[in-house]
């Protein structure tokens, strides 16, 4: 392989009416756009990016997404987008991921600089709530993978995180299936370099039998957790993040970036 390096982002939360702001923080629009300016003046050899979720968060309509993606195409690289729970899953394969005829889930595949990505789709219908679930056809897929003879570095990507954040509030938004998942993942754990996901709005690392899931800020608005937490806390500096990520033949280097409002 060669030395790759992307950005990792989640929970832009771009909602139908741009500037509505839905909270006590700046609007959504208003973060996102801080964020894809630093993101535009990075110096670094940035190759693509991967935004895992909760892109828009209230779609009224598919045009919304054509709105999102012309927001993101002032970036000049490619942005490989999942679905979220607030997101509505065909409107987002048709437009950002360019799904002629999009399917139940928007899982996908690719490679980058001899780097292997499986992005899988955690979403359940909107109206069974905000928690994640891996279909069994979708974890057999996975699991083809993980285990196949394939020398290539793994970075496997989803929405909901996967494993307990020891924090009570949250456990209800969990992967339901997380655990099924990580059992799959150690197949594949001598060449899996890390799980990225989103949805927690917080950078936090979770390392299990060698295998680290990184988290990144989200997009718009933050949350600060800590073990054993049985309420809901904002973090005070509200400042938007991404993770810009490096993977080289022996290391991976996982960078937490603020965007100052």
């Amino acid at each position: 392989m060669r030395p790759l390096t992307f950005v990792h982002l989640s929970d832009s939360h771009l909602m139908a009416d741009p500037h509505s702001v839905g909270t006590d923080f700046v609007s959504a629009l208003a973060a996102t756009g801080a964020l894809l300016r630093d993101i535009e003046a990075l110096s670094a050899p940035l190759e693509f990016v991967l935004h895992t979720g909760d892109v828009n968060h209230d779609p009224q309509r598919e045009d919304d997404y054509r709105r999102t993606l012309e927001l993101f195409s002032r970036l000049g690289v490619p942005v490989h987008f999942l679905p979220g729970n607030h997101d509505r899953s065909p409107w987002l394969q048709r437009v950002l991921q360019g799904v002629e005829d999009p399917g139940p889930h928007a899982d996908r595949e690719f490679e980058a600089g001899g780097v292997q990505f499986l992005l899988l789709d955690s979403t359940v219908p909107r109206e069974e709530g905000g928690h994640g679930r891996l279909e069994p056809e979708q974890l057999a897929w996975l699991e083809g993978r993980c285990a196949a003879p394939d020398g290539r570095p793994l970075v496997v990507v989803l929405h909901h995180n996967p494993l307990s954040l020891g924090v009570s509030w949250p456990e209800e938004l969990i992967l339901r299936n997380g655990e099924a998942l990580h059992e799959i993942l150690t197949l594949a754990r001598h060449r899996l370099r890390c799980v990225l996901y989103g949805h927690i709005h917080e950078s936090l690392l979770t390392l299990r039998d060698g295998i680290p899931y990184h988290s990144v800020r989200g997009s718009w608005f933050q949350l600060r957790t800590w073990y054993g937490q049985t309420s809901l806390g904002p973090e005070p500096l509200q400042w938007p993040g991404y993770n810009l990520v490096t993977l080289t033949e022996r290391d991976t280097f996982v960078r937490h970036c603020r965007v100052r409002l």
